[in-house]
């Protein structure tokens, strides 16, 4: 809890003098999923609690506040008064379409990962799959149907593919080997028009490796809608260190439904 404590004070430091680039389209979508197993806190806003307990594999969706600037946001250690982050009065971003995870690092370090959603259009009957690393894990190779889809990923990096509607058998190994498994295999759906986004998650040494999952739709067409699924592509490209500082420092600060995001194990 102190390293996550001393991670997010730091970035908050930085939100305070975020101010978002202005981008010419309007379009907006930010989440943020929380991807460090074992660590609950509290947000508070304007003086009040907005949501508590923000647990491992719960998603934020803020795209309702674009925009915006929110006012005396606070985290605080869940089920306490004791403040983590006093972020102060920042801004969000008015335009763009990213996610925003916390994790762990390569070291076990809580971080945030942010990443720009690749929302390209998919061929007739193909959809897309993107794989994210974000746990506690050295370099590893990704397989989609026993074959090495992804090679050599490094913590905060991962990659994206187009494919034949259908499901694909997924598993994570070390890099250069085919064993041990480390999460899988697990079958992931592969859906026409679709992006589904998927992050590796906790710790090797702790054992609690596992994956997170969410899916971005209408890549047939302009994306029309963006929905939070079941279960850092290199870091988010054309995305300041100053507007990562900010999205972060006050990310987990609105008042919106937290629907959850499904965890599969392997």
């Amino acid at each position: 809890m102190r390293r996550l404590i001393a991670a997010l004070a730091a970035l908050a430091i930085s939100a305070v003098m975020f101010a978002a680039p202005a981008q010419a389209d309007g379009h907006i979508r930010i989440h943020l999923i929380h991807g460090i197993p074992g660590v609950d806190v509290d947000v508070e806003a304007n003086g009040a609690n907005v949501f508590e307990g923000f647990s491992f594999g719960d998603t934020q969706d803020l795209s309702a506040f674009a925009g915006a600037t929110l006012e005396g946001v606070k985290v605080k250690v869940a089920g306490t008064d004791t403040v983590a982050i006093d972020a102060g009065d920042v801004a969000l971003p008015a335009d763009g379409n990213f996610t925003l995870i916390a994790h762990l690092d390569a070291d076990g370090t809580p971080t945030i990962g942010v990443f720009e959603n690749n929302e390209s259009s998919t061929a007739a009957g193909e959809g897309r799959i993107t794989v994210r690393h974000t746990a506690a894990a050295p370099a590893v190779d990704i397989l989609a149907n026993g074959a090495v889809a992804f090679e050599n990923v490094p913590n905060g990096a991962g990659g994206d593919a187009d494919l034949p509607a259908g499901t694909i058998s997924a598993e994570v190994v070390p890099t250069g080997a085919t064993e041990p498994v480390v999460i899988g295999p697990a079958d992931l759906p592969i859906t026409e028009g679709a992006n589904l986004i998927v992050y590796a998650v906790g710790s090797l040494e702790e054992g609690s490796l596992t994956v997170l999952t969410e899916s971005i739709e209408g890549l047939a067409t302009p994306p029309a809608a963006v929905n939070t699924g079941n279960s850092p592509v290199d870091a988010a490209q054309g995305v300041s260190v100053a507007a990562i500082a900010g999205i972060v420092g006050i990310a987990i600060a609105a008042a919106v439904a937290v629907p959850a995001v499904t965890r599969a194990r392997g």
